[in-house]
């Protein structure tokens, strides 16, 4: 395959899954977001309205980026909304893991409840967690990928 086919296949992988799990994440947080509430109470240097704001606008968030990036609507936005997302995460998955925090963030469900989206990905802080965080960061970079100009 081409390099010129490849590229445009592969940002549209990259947006469809990136989009559908943001999908997934804030779902989830909506229908409970404790754990959300208990990650961000670790972070004491955040105010108490900004953190309650956090939690209150997050899971929405997170649904509307999702499925307009599924859907690929209003990409001059929402690229860079989704990126910014990915890159907070990215952050706070270091932060978690530098400042000790235990517990899950809640992003993909109780890994307990039988969840085959939190068994794969987790939500517990950790190395594990860093990583796959960087893994959706970069493909969110990807997404910046200028497309091929040709100069026959």
């Amino acid at each position: 395959m081409e390099k010129s086919t490849f590229i445009p296949i592969l940002k549209i992988v990259f947006r469809v899954i990136l989009g559908v799990l943001l999908l997934i994440a804030g779902y989830l947080k909506v229908q409970d977001n404790t754990a959300l509430f208990e990650s961000i109470a670790y972070i004491t240097w955040i105010p108490l309205f900004l953190k309650s704001a956090i939690i209150d606008t997050l899971p929405w968030i997170e649904i509307l980026v999702g499925g307009l990036l599924v859907f690929n609507l209003l990409g001059r936005v929402v690229k860079p909304a989704a990126l910014m997302i990915y890159f907070s995460f990215f952050i706070f998955a270091i932060y978690g893991l530098g400042a000790g925090i235990e517990g899950d963030c809640g992003c993909f469900g109780d890994p307990e409840s039988g969840s085959i989206l939190a068994t794969l990905l987790g939500s517990e802080f950790g190395w594990k967690m860093v990583i796959r965080n960087g893994l959706f960061l970069t493909m969110a970079a990807a997404l910046f990928i200028p497309a091929d100009k040709r100069t026959d």
